[in-house]
């Protein structure tokens, strides 16, 4: 990294206010590569980072429905929904979902898919991996852009799989309570947002350094 690619890093991470979303999307006619663009979350509070981006994709699709995240890379009420305005936005998490990946869908099915940079990331680095990933002619993978060897990968998957079966065990161990809640996500609280929060931001969400 040259010092003026440090310098870039450092100021863009500077300039970006804690409710802008730190991201940025291919040109529309380049839809090529395994990810559409590039997020810099500010945590990893899914219910906190995603109103913020939420209300400047649909510049890029429609009105947005869904969100599909991986579970275990987020701290998040499972089964819950963002509703601002009559506009209900679905959040689906699984495990299925490929690690530091998102898929936004808007309500004709359309999707976009953005690499999720660790939030706790430094900064010239955060700025580096967003800046390739959003480059036009780009086709890395999300490993080989956020630089995760094969055996890290896999020793990632591993921690993964025993922490879902330790949660699977814990849950099948609690005593079952008559009258308790019938199905799984069953009376999980919807998160309703103020219209305010899916306010667009400022013409910096896209595409400033």
């Amino acid at each position: 990294m040259t010092r003026g690619q440090a310098r870039n890093g450092s100021r863009w991470a500077a300039n970006w206010d804690i409710r802008t979303p730190r991201f940025r999307l291919k040109p529309t006619a380049h839809g090529s590569g395994h990810v559409d663009g590039a997020w810099w979350p500010h945590s990893d509070d899914l219910m906190t980072e995603l109103p913020g981006l939420i209300a400047v994709l649909p510049r890029r699709l429609g009105a947005i429905s869904c969100v599909v995240y991986n579970n275990t890379e987020w701290r998040i009420t499972p089964y819950a929904e963002l509703v601002s305005g009559g506009s209900v936005v679905q959040l689906d998490g699984y495990r299925g979902q490929p690690p530091n990946t998102v898929d936004v869908l808007d309500s004709e099915g359309n999707k976009i898919v953005l690499l999720v940079v660790p939030f706790h990331i430094d900064p010239d680095q955060a700025h580096r991996i967003v800046t390739a990933a959003a480059a036009p002619d780009d086709t890395s993978t999300v490993d080989t852009l956020l630089m995760i060897s094969a055996k890290d990968r896999e020793s990632r998957t591993k921690r993964d799989a025993a922490r879902e079966r330790w949660d699977a065990e814990c849950q099948a161990n609690e005593p079952v309570v008559w009258g308790s809640t019938p199905y799984p996500g069953a009376g999980l609280p919807v998160v309703r947002l103020p219209p305010t929060a899916f306010a667009p931001p400022s013409h910096h969400s896209l595409g400033t350094t």
